[in-house]
């Protein structure tokens, strides 16, 4: 329910642009505030589902989610109107996001806990994404845009609300199936404390902002180097439906690895697909290109969860994993710009896509330097000063 904002989005830019006569830049800033209040609410959101547990904060979430596409139905300018259901939806994608699905998913999920999490905090949002496009086009035709924001906000609060109040909850009596020593349970602010815990984070932060990013200057790129636009939409489309099996796929082999070495690989395939792009500008080698790197992409967004879990227990996991992923989305939300301004300032892609590779590098070594996948991580010292110092697992 979460991804049924983001899923229309697309479908509605340009008949609300058109009805309100905006230029095409105005209505996605509300993306912008989305992203910066969802990063800095997302830690927040996390402890309170730690603490309170995941029902009733999704169930606001969402909520929140449904007030603010209600509101957006309303809007006559981009005045206060605008920006209070821009906060709203911010506050609605914390409160009913990943973060908060990561520790009821892992209490029922040991064993094939990657690919739980991957299916439900990656596959899911690309199906929910897949099935509201089309249906927003067809109420917007059929009913008008205002309209067709309020009938999908009645159906994310009633049918969003309704299964998180009556269906979500924590497994309280689940056991570990993983062989070999099991995470210990810390706070955020013992993870805060660890090497692990920075490792993970900037590594998902480089390799996320990095790849996004490069996946939103794509075809410009291509196009640029004379590829014909139905080309370079074919390789985007190879990019992202290499994802689905990224997923899969990661989750498969992480599920079944003691090892980090194995994920290692999965964030450096990015880079050979960047090569073979760079290489050539032969169909089939840029869309192997832009699969390697779709597929490398999804298993960074989709494993950064799991290896929470790992590392760090089910105890605080929402809200390191929002911490996690707030560093992720300020990275996703200046990647893109940060591309396009070294475009504007060198008048090509070629530094901007190096520095890309080189942020995919830092994350790649980062991730090979973490312990082994189910190896407990722990700060220096725990709140009493004692020393709890893991050894390095090779």
């Amino acid at each position: 329910m979460s991804a049924v904002f983001m899923g229309s989005f697309p479908v509605f830019l340009e008949p609300v642009s058109r009805d309100l006569a905006w230029g095409r830049a105005v209505l996605p800033q509300i993306i912008t505030v989305i992203s910066l209040s969802a990063a800095v609410l997302m830690p927040l959101c996390g402890r309170l589902v730690d603490r309170i547990g995941v029902r009733i904060p999704v169930a606001l979430g969402l909520i929140l989610v449904a007030s603010g596409m209600g509101l957006l139905s309303l809007i006559r300018s981009n005045g206060a109107v605008f920006w209070v259901a821009a906060l709203l939806l911010g506050a609605g994608a914390a409160l009913s996001g990943p973060p908060a699905f990561v520790g009821v998913v892992s209490s029922w999920f040991d064993k094939n806990r990657a690919l739980a999490l991957g299916c439900v905090l990656s596959i899911a949002p690309m199906c929910s994404q897949a099935v509201v496009a089309p249906l927003a086009q067809h109420l917007i035709a059929t009913v008008g845009w205002r309209t067709s924001y309020q009938m999908l906000a009645l159906v994310v609060s009633v049918v969003g609300a309704a299964t998180a109040l009556l269906f979500l909850r924590r497994n309280s009596a689940g056991g570990s199936e993983m062989p070999g020593p099991q995470p210990v349970d810390v706070t955020a602010g013992q993870a805060l404390r660890t090497r692990t815990f920075w490792q993970l984070a900037i590594a998902s932060a480089l390799a996320s902002g990095a790849l996004i990013g490069f996946s939103v200057h794509v075809v410009s790129w291509l196009t640029g180097r004379s590829v014909a636009p139905a080309q370079a939409a074919l390789v985007l489309s190879a990019l992202f439906l290499s994802g689905v099996a990224g997923t899969f796929l990661s989750s498969y082999v992480a599920d079944r690895s003691r090892s980090i070495r194995p994920i290692q690989i999965f964030y450096a395939l990015p880079l050979a697909g960047l090569g073979l792009m760079a290489a050539s500008n032969a169909l089939p080698t840029m869309v192997l290109g832009a699969a390697l790197v779709g597929l490398g992409m999804s298993a960074v967004t989709g494993l950064a969860p799991f290896l929470v879990t790992r590392y760090f227990g089910l105890g605080a996991s929402a809200e390191i994993f929002g911490i996690v992923m707030a560093m992720s989305m300020a990275s996703i939300g200046l990647a893109p710009l940060l591309i396009g301004l070294g475009f504007d300032r060198t008048g090509g892609y070629v530094l901007p896509l190096a520095l890309t590779a080189l942020a995919v590098v830092i994350a790649t070594i980062a991730i090979g330097l973490l312990p082994r996948a189910n190896a407990p991580a722990r700060p220096a010292h725990d709140d009493h000063g004692l020393s709890i110092v893991a050894e390095r697992v090779s």
